[in-house]
C-alpha cells in the first residue's frame, strides 16, 4: 500500500507543468522574431519595419530599437552579456557585411560576410564564404577542414569553442566544431547526408541537427564525442539553436498535424512550449532560437494570429524551483492519493 502511495505522488509530481511568462517584444512596423538573448534578458533580433524591409533591432524596457538608421535591410543575431550586437546589414548593391554594434559605434566588415555570434570576451564569429573569427579587431580565417570548400561559423561559447558546418565535395553539409586547441571535428548524421551545429554552451555541449536516411532533419545534442538525438514533438522534423550551461534547449518541431511548435529539451524530454504557457494567453509559440543562463526563451510566434517576437520568463522562483502549478489530472491524482493515505491510517489505527 505504501508503494501505492509513493507511485500516485510522484505521477502528480511528473503531471504538474511549469508555467512561463510571455513578453511580447513588440515591433518596429511589422512582424519580429527574437533571436537571442542574454543575461540581462535582453533580446536581438529582426523587424519588419514601415516600408516593408528587415531591421535589426535590440529589446528596450520602452520597446524594440532599431540598429540601423539606413534605408537597407539589417539582422541581429547575436548579443554578449556586456551589450554588444552583432548580425549583417545590406548596402544598396545588396551586399551583405558582418556588423558589430557596441557602445562606441557601428563596425561594418567586408562585403560578402555574415557575423552570427559573439562571446563575452566580444570574439565574434561568421562566415564570409569560409568560417571566421573577429579576435582583438582583427579577422581570422578558422582553420580549414580537409574536403570542405566552404564553412560558416554560427555559435562560439566563453572558452573559444566554436560551431558551424561546411559544404563537402558532393554538395552535402556536415556540422564542425573548431576547438580552442586548433583542432577540428566533423560531426555525423543520423544515417542521413547532412548536419549542422548552430550553438554550444561553456560546457562544450553542442546543438544543432542532423539528418536521417528518410531525409528528415532530427534535433541533436553532441557531448563527450557522441550525438544524441533529441526527437520531435510527433512530426517528422526538429532543429535545435540554443543551448545554456544547464543543458537546456530550445528550437522547434513539427507537429503530428503538420503545424509546428517551439520547444524545450530539458532533463531528458522535448516539451511543447506551449503546453508551459497560460492556455489564454492568445499566444501560439511557433519556433524558440535563444536560451540564457536564467532560462529566458526567445523566438517568434503567433499573438492573436500576428507573427511577433517574444520572451519566455520563469515564475519569481527561478528555474532551479519552477512553480508548478498541476494540470487537472495531477490534482485528481493528488487527491485519490491522499484519499489512499487517509484510508491506509484508518486501517492501521483498527489493526492497531
Amino acid at each position: 500500500m505504501k508503494k501505492a502511495f509513493f507511485s500516485l505522488i510522484l505521477a502528480a509530481a511528473a503531471a504538474a507543468s511549469p508555467i512561463y511568462t510571455v513578453a511580447d517584444l513588440g515591433g518596429l512596423g511589422g512582424p519580429a522574431t527574437g533571436y537571442a538573448i542574454n543575461s540581462s534578458g535582453t533580446a536581438v533580433g529582426f523587424a519588419q519595419s514601415p516600408s516593408g524591409g528587415q531591421e535589426a533591432f535590440v529589446s528596450a524596457p520602452t520597446g524594440l530599437q532599431a540598429l540601423s538608421s539606413g534605408p537597407y535591410e539589417s539582422y541581429a543575431y547575436g548579443i554578449n552579456d556586456p551589450g554588444t550586437v552583432v548580425g549583417t546589414t545590406y548596402d544598396a548593391n545588396g551586399q551583405a557585411h558582418a556588423t558589430i554594434w557596441s557602445a562606441s559605434g557601428t563596425t561594418v566588415l567586408g562585403a560578402g560576410s555574415y557575423a552570427m555570434a559573439i562571446n563575452n570576451a566580444g570574439e565574434v564569429v561568421g562566415g564570409n564564404g569560409e568560417a571566421f573569427a573577429v579576435v582583438n579587431g582583427q579577422v581570422q580565417s578558422l582553420t580549414a577542414v580537409t574536403g570542405m570548400n566552404w564553412s560558416a561559423a554560427y555559435g562560439i561559447n566563453n572558452s573559444g569553442t566554436i560551431v558551424g558546418d561546411g559544404q563537402l565535395a558532393n554538395g552535402t553539409f556536415r556540422g564542425v566544431i573548431w576547438n580552442p586547441n586548433g583542432n577540428t571535428t566533423v560531426l555525423g548524421t543520423f544515417g542521413g547526408n547532412s548536419s549542422q551545429a548552430t550553438g554550444v554552451n561553456d560546457s562544450g555541449e553542442v546543438v544543432g541537427f542532423a539528418s536521417l536516411a528518410s531525409g528528415y532533419q532530427q534535433a541533436f545534442v553532441e557531448t563527450g564525442g557522441t550525438m544524441f538525438d533529441l526527437g520531435t514533438l510527433g512530426g517528422g522534423s526538429s532543429y535545435a539553436y540554443g543551448i545554456n550551461d544547464s543543458g537546456e534547449i530550445v528550437g522547434y518541431s513539427w507537429l503530428a498535424n503538420g503545424g509546428q511548435s517551439a520547444f524545450l529539451y530539458d532533463d531528458g524530454t522535448m516539451l511543447d512550449l506551449n503546453s508551459l504557457i497560460p492556455g489564454n494567453s492568445g499566444w501560439d509559440l511557433l519556433q524558440a532560437y535563444g536560451i540564457n543562463n536564467s532560462g529566458q526563451i526567445t523566438g517568434e510566434g503567433l499573438y492573436d494570429g500576428q507573427l511577433s517576437a517574444f520572451v519566455l520568463t520563469d515564475p519569481p522562483s527561478g528555474p532551479g524551483g519552477i512553480s508548478a502549478i498541476p494540470e487537472p489530472s495531477g490534482i485528481l491524482i493528488v487527491l485519490a492519493a491522499l484519499a489512499l493515505i487517509i484510508c491506509f491510517r484508518r486501517r492501521s489505527s483498527v489493526l492497531g
